[in-house]
Protein backbone atom coordinates (compact mmCIF):
# COMPACT_ATOMS: atom_id res chain seq x y z
CA UNK A 1 0.00 0.00 0.00
CA UNK A 2 1.47 3.54 -1.05
CA UNK A 3 1.11 6.33 1.30
CA UNK A 4 -0.46 9.13 0.05
CA UNK A 5 1.22 12.96 0.87
CA UNK A 6 -1.03 15.34 1.24
CA UNK A 7 0.19 19.59 0.88
CA UNK A 8 0.06 19.37 4.17
CA UNK A 9 2.54 17.03 4.59
CA UNK A 10 5.11 18.61 1.99
CA UNK A 11 8.37 19.88 3.09
CA UNK A 12 9.46 22.63 0.70
CA UNK A 13 12.98 23.32 -0.23
CA UNK A 14 14.57 27.20 -0.85
CA UNK A 15 14.11 26.40 -4.63
CA UNK A 16 10.58 25.79 -4.43
CA UNK A 17 10.22 29.40 -3.23
CA UNK A 18 11.77 30.91 -5.91
CA UNK A 19 8.95 29.00 -8.54
CA UNK A 20 5.83 28.44 -9.07
CA UNK A 21 5.39 26.53 -5.30
CA UNK A 22 6.12 30.15 -3.66
CA UNK A 23 2.01 30.93 -3.71
CA UNK A 24 1.13 27.50 -2.39
CA UNK A 25 3.61 27.66 0.73
CA UNK A 26 2.06 31.45 1.60
CA UNK A 27 -0.97 29.94 0.91
CA UNK A 28 -0.22 27.22 3.60
CA UNK A 29 1.31 29.05 5.88
CA UNK A 30 -2.25 31.42 6.08
CA UNK A 31 -4.19 28.41 6.22
CA UNK A 32 -2.01 26.61 9.25
CA UNK A 33 1.42 26.31 8.59
CA UNK A 34 3.85 25.30 6.34
CA UNK A 35 7.46 23.42 6.23
CA UNK A 36 10.51 24.22 4.70
CA UNK A 37 13.67 22.59 4.73
CA UNK A 38 16.62 24.81 4.66
CA UNK A 39 19.94 24.22 3.08
CA UNK A 40 21.82 22.82 5.93
CA UNK A 41 19.06 20.58 6.60
CA UNK A 42 16.68 22.38 9.40
CA UNK A 43 13.09 21.83 9.48
CA UNK A 44 11.64 25.37 9.53
CA UNK A 45 8.02 26.44 10.07
CA UNK A 46 6.40 29.64 8.77
CA UNK A 47 2.63 30.28 9.89
CA UNK A 48 0.55 33.57 11.13
CA UNK A 49 2.32 35.29 14.09
CA UNK A 50 -0.60 35.80 15.93
CA UNK A 51 -1.03 31.93 15.63
CA UNK A 52 2.19 31.71 17.33
CA UNK A 53 1.83 34.22 19.81
CA UNK A 54 -1.35 32.54 20.61
CA UNK A 55 0.30 29.51 21.16
CA UNK A 56 3.03 30.94 23.24
CA UNK A 57 0.33 32.38 25.22
CA UNK A 58 -1.59 29.17 26.00
CA UNK A 59 2.05 27.37 26.87
CA UNK A 60 3.19 30.34 29.34
CA UNK A 61 -0.39 29.97 31.17
CA UNK A 62 -0.15 26.39 31.04
CA UNK A 63 3.68 26.50 32.67
CA UNK A 64 1.85 28.41 35.29
CA UNK A 65 -0.93 26.42 35.87
CA UNK A 66 1.58 23.11 36.46
CA UNK A 67 4.02 26.04 38.69
CA UNK A 68 1.03 26.29 41.04
CA UNK A 69 0.13 22.87 41.10
CA UNK A 70 3.27 22.45 42.06
CA UNK A 71 3.20 24.87 44.97
CA UNK A 72 -0.22 23.70 45.93
CA UNK A 73 1.47 20.23 47.02
CA UNK A 74 2.82 22.00 49.63
CA UNK A 75 1.37 23.22 53.37
CA UNK A 76 0.47 26.31 53.08
CA UNK A 77 2.50 27.32 55.72
CA UNK A 78 5.57 26.39 53.70
CA UNK A 79 4.05 28.32 50.61
CA UNK A 80 6.01 31.81 50.16
CA UNK A 81 4.12 34.25 47.24
CA UNK A 82 6.85 33.52 44.38
CA UNK A 83 5.92 29.78 44.80
CA UNK A 84 3.44 30.67 42.70
CA UNK A 85 5.14 31.83 39.95
CA UNK A 86 3.64 34.86 37.71
CA UNK A 87 0.43 33.97 39.66
CA UNK A 88 2.26 35.26 43.02
CA UNK A 89 -0.80 37.51 43.81
CA UNK A 90 -2.77 34.23 44.42
CA UNK A 91 -0.91 34.39 48.10
CA UNK A 92 -3.48 37.18 49.39
CA UNK A 93 -6.56 33.97 48.83
CA UNK A 94 -7.26 31.00 51.11
CA UNK A 95 -6.74 27.57 49.76
CA UNK A 96 -10.47 27.10 48.66
CA UNK A 97 -10.42 30.49 46.86
CA UNK A 98 -7.09 28.84 45.00
CA UNK A 99 -8.49 25.76 44.17
CA UNK A 100 -11.46 27.47 43.20
CA UNK A 101 -9.05 29.32 41.06
CA UNK A 102 -6.92 26.47 39.61
CA UNK A 103 -10.73 24.70 38.45
CA UNK A 104 -11.71 27.89 36.57
CA UNK A 105 -8.28 28.49 34.77
CA UNK A 106 -7.69 25.36 33.74
CA UNK A 107 -11.23 25.04 32.15
CA UNK A 108 -9.55 28.66 29.99
CA UNK A 109 -6.56 26.99 29.23
CA UNK A 110 -8.14 23.62 27.72
CA UNK A 111 -10.82 25.85 26.06
CA UNK A 112 -7.45 28.15 24.35
CA UNK A 113 -5.74 24.96 23.59
CA UNK A 114 -8.49 24.13 21.46
CA UNK A 115 -9.03 27.23 19.66
CA UNK A 116 -7.02 30.76 18.68
CA UNK A 117 -7.94 32.58 21.24
CA UNK A 118 -6.32 32.73 24.52
CA UNK A 119 -8.13 35.98 25.63
CA UNK A 120 -10.78 34.48 27.91
CA UNK A 121 -8.05 33.13 30.29
CA UNK A 122 -6.42 36.66 29.92
CA UNK A 123 -9.77 38.20 31.44
CA UNK A 124 -9.77 35.58 34.19
CA UNK A 125 -6.95 37.09 35.31
CA UNK A 126 -7.59 40.46 35.37
CA UNK A 127 -10.46 39.63 37.58
CA UNK A 128 -8.64 37.06 40.34
CA UNK A 129 -5.94 40.21 39.65
CA UNK A 130 -8.55 42.66 40.78
CA UNK A 131 -10.04 40.62 43.33
CA UNK A 132 -6.28 39.69 45.21
CA UNK A 133 -5.36 43.88 44.84
CA UNK A 134 -8.89 44.08 46.89
CA UNK A 135 -8.24 41.18 49.63
CA UNK A 136 -4.64 43.14 49.99
CA UNK A 137 -6.15 46.00 51.43
CA UNK A 138 -6.86 45.31 55.33
CA UNK A 139 -9.77 47.38 55.53
CA UNK A 140 -11.51 45.74 52.86
CA UNK A 141 -10.61 42.64 53.19
CA UNK A 142 -12.55 43.12 56.83
CA UNK A 143 -15.57 44.27 55.09
CA UNK A 144 -15.87 41.43 53.24
CA UNK A 145 -14.92 38.94 55.67
CA UNK A 146 -18.12 39.93 57.36
CA UNK A 147 -15.37 41.14 60.33
CA UNK A 148 -16.81 44.97 59.86
CA UNK A 149 -19.70 46.01 61.17
CA UNK A 150 -22.12 49.57 61.18
CA UNK A 151 -21.06 49.96 64.71
CA UNK A 152 -17.04 50.38 63.35
CA UNK A 153 -17.51 53.29 61.05
CA UNK A 154 -18.84 57.46 62.18
CA UNK A 155 -19.90 59.59 60.29
CA UNK A 156 -17.60 61.95 58.63
CA UNK A 157 -18.93 65.57 57.69
CA UNK A 158 -18.70 67.20 54.41
CA UNK A 159 -15.62 69.51 54.08
CA UNK A 160 -17.08 70.84 50.75
CA UNK A 161 -20.09 72.21 52.61
CA UNK A 162 -19.52 76.36 53.17
CA UNK A 163 -19.47 77.63 56.54
CA UNK A 164 -20.78 80.46 57.61
CA UNK A 165 -18.34 83.40 58.02
CA UNK A 166 -19.09 86.68 59.71
CA UNK A 167 -18.92 89.51 57.63
CA UNK A 168 -17.43 92.22 58.26
CA UNK A 169 -19.48 95.19 59.01
CA UNK A 170 -18.36 98.30 57.84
Amino acid sequence: MTAVTTTKDRIYQPSDLAGNHRKTFIAEALDSQARLRSTDGESLIMMREARLEHVAAVRDHAVAYLTLDMALRRPRKQRRPGDYGPWAFLDAFEDEDIEEFQQEVNDAIVLAASGRDHSPVERLLHEWRMSAETLSDPVAREILDGRSSDEDWVEVEDAAEPHETPQNEG
